[in-house]
């Protein structure tokens, strides 16, 4: 499968779950967006990704509806990797005519912070760091050089820049700023933007 245009990564530390990615939506040799968020806030979790637009927004808004209603239903909180587990599902049940993404899920429950990778057809790696899209062989390998779990979120967010900064240099579809979502230990949540020149 042809690498997915984007850059977006995911780091677990003991006190908190980091997302980002770049801001860059191109199709092609052309820049369609220089301000495409690729990062999002469902409930308590996030999600990340890489690839068609339309798909990643889609599964968002999919993935807030069945949260909402399966905490509804079963009148409890859904864990991380229930959520992460019925994204899979989701992502299986299109395998033939599949959402062309690639994403990074994750979030916070009473057995601390996951991180969890997909592919398009639902693949489910649960991991402490991880890169997705076109600029994830150059993101990889510097939080392979860095990650610490038991660093500080805001040095956290350093690296989770950093990784991105390097990919931006030598991924053309990837640019243009990058949005970082920090869920905490307490459920809180933060949300930057960082721009690039």
């Amino acid at each position: 499968m042809e690498e997915l245009p984007a850059t977006a990564l995911g780091v677990r530390l003991n006190d908190g779950v980091i997302l980002a990615a770049e801001r860059r939506l191109s199709y092609g040799g052309f820049v369609l967006s220089r301000s495409a968020k690729k990062v999002f806030k469902i409930g308590r979790f996030g999600i990340a990704g890489a690839g068609i637009m339309g798909d990643i927004q889609t599964l968002t808004r999919i993935m807030n509806m069945e949260i909402k209603y399966y905490e509804m239903y079963n009148n409890k909180p859904i864990s991380v990797r229930s959520a992460a587990k019925l994204l899979s599902v989701i992502l299986y049940q299109y395998k033939w005519t599949p959402f062309i993404s690639e994403l990074l899920f994750g979030g916070i429950d009473e057995e601390g912070p996951k991180l969890f990778v997909l592919d398009p057809i639902g693949s489910l790696i649960e991991d402490n760091y991880a890169a997705v899209g076109s600029g994830a062989r150059v993101a990889v390998g510097v939080l392979e050089a860095e990650y610490d779990p038991n660093i500080t979120l805001d040095r956290g967010k350093e690296i989770v820049t950093k990784a991105i900064k390097a990919a931006i240099e030598r991924d053309t579809t990837s640019g243009d700023g990058i949005d970082i979502l920090t869920i905490k230990r307490d459920n809180t949540s933060t949300e930057d933007f960082i721009k690039i020149f």
